[in-house]
């Protein structure tokens, strides 16, 4: 069964509070086992809208990620959350097709995290976008990338969002850049400039204790 993840975009205007609110979050997930793959940090913004702190949460599947949204536990740390940050958060289905690489890299450790794409796409040419699709897979698999979501169901549930998203799991954030600015990486997002509008942050994974430990 296909994961689900919240995909979370934050810009904090109260440091304070927001402090309080994690502490809050983390709770929470811990009773929930959730997991971070991503937990704010340093990221290289490449395209399109950002926000400055951004994380990424695994559920065991997009249904308990949405329950868990919507939980009335959930939704009184959100509106704490709602007073000291501007905040778009979807809850997204996981991928479990064909991959371009042959194996999933390894988990974030403190010495090997992780590198990540975290993306969100409006396409404008669905016809176009396939074919950009079936480009970008050279350059991922060259670099070891690997989907964790791509552009499956989707739940918009604060803030601003787009009608895709699309998560990829990189061996490490040099392996991450290095695939989005290579050749062939670039000829693929020259077609995909043409078919949609984006918003493409590059980001280290999440190597610090889980909520569930």
């Amino acid at each position: 069964m296909a994961k689900g993840y919240w995909f979370i975009n934050v810009d904090v205007v109260d440091p304070v509070d927001f402090i309080s609110y994690a502490h809050a979050n983390v709770s929470f997930l811990a009773e929930r086992k959730a997991k971070f793959l991503i937990a704010g940090g340093d990221f290289e913004h490449m395209e399109g809208i950002k926000r400055h702190r951004n994380a990424l949460v695994e559920w065991p599947s997009y249904e308990v990620a949405l329950d868990a949204y919507r939980s009335p536990e959930y939704q009184r740390i959100a509106a704490q959350r709602g007073e000291c940050a501007i905040t778009d958060v979807a809850v997204v289905e996981g991928y479990d097709g064909e991959q371009p690489s042959a194996a999933e890299p390894a988990d974030s450790t403190p010495q090997f995290p992780r590198g990540y794409w975290m993306v969100r796409m409006d396409v404008t040419d669905p016809a176009g976008y396939e074919h950009y699709r079936a480009e970008n897979v050279k350059a991922l698999a060259q670099f070891g990338g690997w989907f964790l979501v791509r552009s499956g169901r989707s739940t918009v549930v604060e803030g601003k969002g787009r009608s895709q998203y699309i998560v990829i799991a990189f061996p490490d954030l040099a392996s991450a850049r290095a695939c989005y600015h290579s050749f062939d990486y670039q000829q693929a997002f020259a077609r995909r400039k043409l078919a949609a509008q984006g918003d493409l942050i590059i980001l280290s994974g999440h190597a610090g204790r889980q909520p569930a430990l």
